[in-house]
């Protein structure tokens, strides 16, 4: 992590940045730069000075759990008065860069009444320059997330029984990946049977799932905090032609969207070729984007608003997601995690052929 720091430098007009762990709601680049746990050691301050080894400033609740490293130096405050001490004489820098998508208003406020006369700006967008490519660890981590979801897919026909309802079925698929390796979840698990299927994010109820249904399941992990994010068709039954039809539609999409993933490319482009694609043979335009960025967050850098032009890079991770959705019928979305090579891609994980049945 050293060499991303000293990047993120590079890209910089500041010789410090805080980060801030915030109670209410965690910042991703605390763990990023430390591997410590954004619920476990809430409420603290990362200061990166250029040149220098991290500070985290923590309170003593936090303090002596904290594991001794030489990625890092520790001090532990006891008070206010302490705290205002150590944070002033870690940011000697006139320029101070923050984090601005989670640094609140009212939090800015204090910090320029303890720091007066400093200046600070923004490097949300450089830090999500050096986060959206991912390191040989991260991608292992992601890899291995990817794998634990595809073996729990593959449990799905012992996990399922008939009658049982959506939520149900979310909480054997929990279970099991928990029981597979799997920290926690990317994200409330979506399983939507029968014309559920046709909302792209529906909130997994108590309804019972019956036999000779469509049953779309997006489901994600996280392994060692890096997550995966996939989407599986499955019938319980004998499928029909026509949905089987179907699938291969969207399949054609998320295959001609593959096509344009490569190094130095427009990403935008793997949206126009699975939009002409579902437009053509489905007479419906892609509903949501073609897929978004995969690493700490289910919804990770690189981030881009829908049909927005940008350009791949190696060592990204992303997903592919196209869908079909119709009231009346039934919803089809696939959905697999790629990495981004000088060549093309690496699946990180391989959707079937056709749909499942159970």
């Amino acid at each position: 992590m050293k060499n991303k720091i000293k990047e993120l430098f590079s890209k910089t007009k500041c010789n410090t940045i805080i980060i801030r762990n915030f109670s209410n709601f965690s910042d991703p680049h605390f763990f990023y730069f430390t591997q410590l746990s954004r619920e476990t050691y809430e409420n603290n301050f990362l200061i990166l000075n250029k040149n220098k080894k991290p500070l985290i400033i923590c309170s003593s609740l936090e303090g002596a759990g904290i594991p001794e490293t030489k990625n890092y130096s520790v001090k532990v405050i006891s008070n206010n008065k302490d705290f205002v001490k150590t944070l002033k004489t870690a940011t000697k820098s006139k320029i101070i860069g923050l984090n601005f998508e989670v640094f609140p208003l009212n939090a800015l406020k204090r910090l320029k009444k303890i720091l007066k006369g400093k200046k600070f700006i923004d490097v949300s967008k450089e830090l999500e320059e050096i986060r959206s490519i991912k390191t040989k660890q991260e991608i292992q981590k992601i890899q291995t997330a990817c794998k634990i979801t595809e073996q729990v897919f593959s449990q799905i026909k012992e996990l399922f029984k008939p009658g049982m309802t959506e939520l149900e079925l979310a909480a054997e698929l929990e279970f099991t990946a928990k029981k597979l390796g799997a920290e926690n979840l990317s994200f409330p698990i979506i399983v939507a049977s029968g014309k559920n299927s046709a909302v792209p994010h529906h909130n997994t109820s108590d309804k019972k799932i019956k036999k000779n249904e469509l049953i779309l399941i997006d489901f994600g992990v996280k392994y060692k905090n890096y997550c995966s994010d996939l989407t599986r068709m499955f019938f319980s039954g004998k499928t029909p032609v026509f949905l089987n039809k179907l699938y291969s539609e969207v399949m054609e999409a998320k295959t001609s969207a593959e096509k344009e993933l490569k190094a130095e490319k427009n990403y935008s482009l793997a949206f126009e070729k699975a939009n002409n694609i579902i437009q053509k043979n489905l007479g419906q335009k892609l509903m949501h984007d073609i897929g978004h960025g995969l690493g700490l967050e289910v919804h990770d850098f690189p981030k881009k608003n829908f049909g927005d032009k940008f350009i791949l890079k190696k060592n990204m991770v992303l997903t592919i997601e196209p869908g079909y959705y119709n009231k009346k019928i039934a919803g089809i979305r696939i959905e697999d995690d790629y990495l981004i090579t000088e060549k093309g891609f690496k699946k990180l994980s391989n959707a079937p052929k056709k749909i499942l049945e159970i």
